[in-house]
């Protein structure tokens, strides 16, 4: 069962919380694809959402920027704060949700554009101005180190490029638009092992500045790259903690046989 609000309310962290679910239930027609979660994800941390296909992981992470709210019959109940705001409230800004809550999918998905075009499309849509975009692209070339190796290259199709150097660049595009949270479904199942290890790496660098929610099936990686855990069977939030406590004294039987791999 998930956490319930009044214990999470009533835990003291020192880490501040950046987003705060409370009561939140999803649907999509009449299936319950996510069911009464309560969870605080901490500011300027990494947290992997994990738990095996179809629990709701990826359904969860785009409540975060309502990215699911055009799927007909897709429907939320409950709250979801954002630095105490509510996001779920009405009169929200979806374009301006989505510049502070950013979203990196499984795939690599840059635009058929140049690499500078690529990342200075987000910032073009939101108005600024042009004399900023040359230190913008410098700023987030270098956040993903890429810049050292595309500085000479900015005209190349963005499409030329490696698939690491394809998600690192849509990162960057990301983080030209100056966001606060950064959402990133399987980033990685689509890179090699030697890829994965160097956007686990980056992920650590950017978690200085940025708040870093991740879905992934690699127990591996979660247990390597994340501070903190939540693991999510049939649409329900069985438990949440810092990742050590989850991958090596997990309070919950169904937590412990998922992460040994007992099932799942």
């Amino acid at each position: 069962m998930s956490t319930s609000a009044d214990a999470l309310d009533s835990q003291k962290t020192a880490a501040e919380v950046k987003i705060r679910v409370r009561n939140l239930d999803a649907y999509y027609g009449s299936f319950h694809a996510l069911k009464n979660i309560n969870l605080d994800i901490p500011s300027r941390a990494i947290t992997s959402i994990v738990g095996p296909s179809g629990c709701g992981k990826s359904t969860l992470l785009r409540c975060f920027n309502r990215m699911s709210d055009g799927i007909r019959g897709f429907r939320v109940k409950g709250e979801i704060r954002l630095d105490g705001g509510d996001i779920l409230g009405r009169g929200v800004e979806l374009t301006q949700l989505r510049k502070r809550v950013g979203m990196v999918f499984q795939r690599p998905n840059p635009f058929p554009l140049s690499v500078f075009e690529n990342v200075v499309y987000g910032p073009r849509v939101h108005g600024e101005e042009n004399s900023r975009l040359a230190d913008l692209v410098e700023k987030s070339l270098r956040a993903t180190d890429l810049w050292d190796d595309l500085k000479d290259r900015l005209g190349q199709n963005a499409l030329s490029l490696s698939a690491e150097q394809q998600q690192r660049l849509c990162i960057s595009r990301l983080l030209a638009v100056e966001p606060e949270v950064l959402l990133m479904d399987e980033p990685c199942s689509a890179l090699d092992p030697f890829a994965t290890s160097r956007i686990e790496v980056l992920m650590q660098e950017l978690k200085q500045d940025y708040t870093i929610i991740i879905v992934t099936h690699n127990m591996q990686q979660a247990s390597r790259a994340s501070d903190y855990c939540g693991f999510m069977w049939l649409g329900e939030l069985v438990e949440f903690a810092d990742t050590p406590t989850i991958f090596t004294k997990p309070r919950n039987p169904r937590t412990e046989g998922y992460v040994t791999g007992r099932f799942g």
